[in-house]
Formats: C-alpha cells, structure tokens, sequence
C-alpha cells in the first residue's frame, strides 16, 4: 500500500491546501482584496452546488447565497498583504462535515460549528474594497496548490 492509495480509498485523512500571496515586490494588495467566511457562522443551506463539467468527468464547486440569519455570515477581510505574507485556504479535508455526507444528503445545521469537525473548505472571495484608491495597481497574485496526506485519522 502507498500512502497516496491510501488516502484514495479513504484510509488516510488529506486535505488539498492553496497558497496564495502578493506577488508585488513594491506594493501590497489594495485592489480587490481577499476575505474568508468563518466556518461556524455558514449553514450548508447557504451553499448551492454547480457542476464543472471537464471532459473526463464531471465535478463540483458552491455558490455562497445570502444567509437567511439576519445577523449573516462572518467575514474576515486581510488587508494589504504584502509579498511576504501568505494566506492558507483549505479548498478540501476529506474529515470535513459535508465531506463526510459522501452523497447521503445535505446536513441542516451550520456547517462545522463543533470544534471537533473539521471545516471541509474555506469560503472565499476577492471582493471591491470601497476605501481602495482608485488609482490603486490591479491586484498581483499567485495561488500554489498542496496536497497533505496524514499518517492517519487521529490527526
């Protein structure tokens, strides 16, 4: 058995991480900026599931929707990042909660609100900064994807 077999019949824990950083030597991220929706404040009915069709197969990624809570979800919002700053987003984690679903059915609760779940993914997006110069540079950036496969479930 190989460790990446391993992950691919479910017996390891992975988790598909992106990179992502300013690529600008001489200015931080201004124009169009990044923010994250905190986990324990999404419902997976805030979620809506579109295909990706590849031509070896048929994936999928989510819409956010508005959220039906008038208090609404939870931004974090990383301002002029600089290139020797780096944020980390978890695009999968084979232990998160709708990962877990595996197909059966969408969970009504809030997303990964235990502290004992795993996010599956981070929500996120660049979005227009109302306090942006407009004569500020486009944004500059650059997203590595990395693939982390655990020794097993109990980490």
């Amino acid at each position: 058995d190989t460790v990446v077999q391993d992950a691919l019949e479910g017996k390891r824990r992975f988790i598909f991480v992106n990179v992502w950083r300013n690529i600008n030597p001489n200015e931080p991220v201004l124009r169009s900026p990044l923010a994250c929706i905190d986990a324990k404040t999404m419902s997976t009915a805030d979620l809506v599931t579109f295909k990706i069709h590849y031509t070896d197969r048929i994936g999928e990624n989510y819409f956010v929707r508005s959220p039906e809570k008038p208090d609404g979800h939870g931004w974090w919002y990383y301002p002029h990042m600089s290139m020797d700053e780096a944020m980390l987003l978890k695009q999968w984690d084979s232990s998160g909660r709708i990962a877990q679903l595996d197909g059966k059915g969408k969970s009504t609760g809030v997303m990964d609100a235990s502290h004992d779940s795993a996010s599956t993914f981070t929500v996120h997006s660049a979005f227009t900064d109302v306090s942006c110069p407009k004569d500020a540079s486009p944004r500059e950036s650059i997203e590595v994807r990395c693939v982390i496969i655990l020794d097993d479930e109990a980490d």
